[in-house]
């Protein structure tokens, strides 16, 4: 025992011999008799056992030898007259063992559950930081802070992936004890006064295993996810390419054939024969541009570029001009316009619901059968705080399941080898539509068809 510990075992001792001389004066004060001296003596040994054992035990043998000297017959002397009397001071002896013993006990308890409550709170602490996605650096640092401050270290040096952190606390230093768990190196080093017993070393280790495997579970998240998004992004890249080049090869071939054989010196061509040539240059170079400009609407969504401009605009008119781009693929089919004219105006970016407009007439006009008709049509909702846009087709419908997936990039319900189109198209829509606030689905037409409609905030 080191001679600090037996400065404190002696001033405790001073302390349990202070109770019991106090607890004697008030006795003798009073003039009470030896039944209630020896209560109050016993109090006061209990008082002393909350010092610690030694008081403890000096506050028993105190607390006897008082009752004896003082309030026992004959007083004044350590001489014990009266068989009961022998007995009331055996009685006391017993009593007053036990019932220090017994706090002593509860006291220790109380003591180990105070310990093991910071242990689950600082465990609990750690672990609940590294979840919420703090910094493990800084929680790997305040980890070397706690455990000086719960086991009484001298020093802690905690080593972890990138990190090392040292912290110190006062005392004469011990034996330093090392615990390995990956990805964690603890070195504790504790008060030569206060070494580590096996239930403190347990409890250290079980501490650095539990913070070792949040530190280890959060690395494989980490690389899972990572892996997660390159695949993702793989994926992407490839259909991307893949919808990119497929759409793209058509209409080149196209143009460069139609371009071609105008351009045969050796071939004579007719009037009509030379018009149908430009007019699938054109049809195909119109193509091309509305793929293009599909691409580029994608690159902004993604880049977070989407500025919305609002402006007061007729919404027939919109819908009419839309209609008017489109016409070279409309030739073999009848769209019809029914807007409600309590809805003629509403307040959006005129730019992007242009491209709204096109892309659900084209997506009606690739699956709708020639010669049947497409209608374009919009009311305003029972509170008239919205308005509902409608482009129905009478084509092969989309089924059910599908509905909500074909708003996804590169999500197309025609499987097709020769299947034209992206799968960027309802995608846009989509963004743009929830852009201004609406909403955009899919349902589908009486009597067969697919029915594209999105909603808009009204213009009051």
């Amino acid at each position: 025992m080191s001679r600090r510990d037996l400065a404190k075992n002696a001033l405790r001792a001073v302390g349990a011999v202070a109770i019991v001389a106090v607890a004697t004066a008030i006795g003798r004060l009073l003039d009470v008799d030896l039944t209630a001296a020896a209560l109050l003596l016993l109090v006061a040994a209990l008082l002393a056992t909350l010092l610690g054992r030694v008081a403890a035990v000096v506050g028993t043998v105190g607390g006897f030898l008082a009752l004896n000297y003082f309030f026992t017959a004959p007083r004044d002397s350590l001489v014990v007259e009266k068989p009961d009397d022998l007995v009331a001071l055996g009685a006391f002896v017993v009593a007053s063992g036990v019932l220090s013993w017994t706090v002593s006990r509860l006291d220790a308890a109380r003591r180990t559950a105070q310990q093991r409550e910071r242990e689950t709170q600082l465990r609990l602490d750690l672990t609940t930081r590294l979840m919420a996605g703090e910094d493990p650096e800084r929680v790997v640092a305040s980890a070397a802070d706690a455990l000086v401050a719960l086991f009484s270290l001298v020093e802690c040096v905690v080593r972890g992936p990138g990190t090392t952190t040292t912290a110190k606390g006062p005392g004469t230093s011990g034996s330093a004890i090392a615990v390995r768990i990956a990805p964690l190196e603890v070195d504790a080093t504790p008060r030569r006064d206060r070494p580590l017993s096996s239930s403190d070393r347990a409890l250290l280790e079980a501490l650095v295993a539990g913070l070792a495997a949040a530190i280890d579970r959060l690395h494989l998240e980490a690389v899972a996810r990572d892996a997660h998004v390159a695949a993702q992004v793989g994926r992407t890249r490839s259909g991307f390419l893949s919808a990119v080049t497929h759409n793209l090869r058509t209409p080149l071939a196209s143009i460069k054939a139609a371009s071609s054989t105008l351009r045969a010196p050796d071939l004579e061509l007719g009037a009509e024969d030379r018009a149908e040539l430009l007019d699938t240059i054109y049809d195909e170079t119109d193509r091309l541009e509305r793929l293009v400009t599909n691409i580029l609407e994608l690159s902004r969504i993604r880049a977070g570029a989407l500025d919305v401009r609002r402006q007061p605009v007729d919404l027939p008119d919109l819908a009419q001009a839309a209609i008017r781009r489109l016409r070279p693929l409309a030739r073999a089919h009848r769209v019809r316009l029914d807007i409600a004219r309590s809805v003629a105006t509403v307040e959006v970016d005129v730019e992007m619901m242009e491209q709204v407009f096109g892309n659900l007439l084209e997506n009606a006009l690739k699956f709708a059968p020639p010669g049947s008709e497409i209608l374009v049509s919009a009311l305003a909702t029972t509170d008239a705080r919205d308005v509902v846009v409608r482009v129905t087709d009478h084509g092969p419908g989309v089924p059910e399941h599908e509905r909500a997936r074909i708003f996804e990039e590169f999500s197309r319900v025609d499987g097709r080898p020769d299947a034209t189109g992206t799968g960027l198209g309802l995608a846009i829509v989509h963004a743009l539509v929830t852009a201004h606030g609406g909403h955009v689905w899919c349902e589908a037409t009486p009597g067969g068809g697919a029915t594209f409609a999105f909603d808009l905030p009204a213009l009051l």
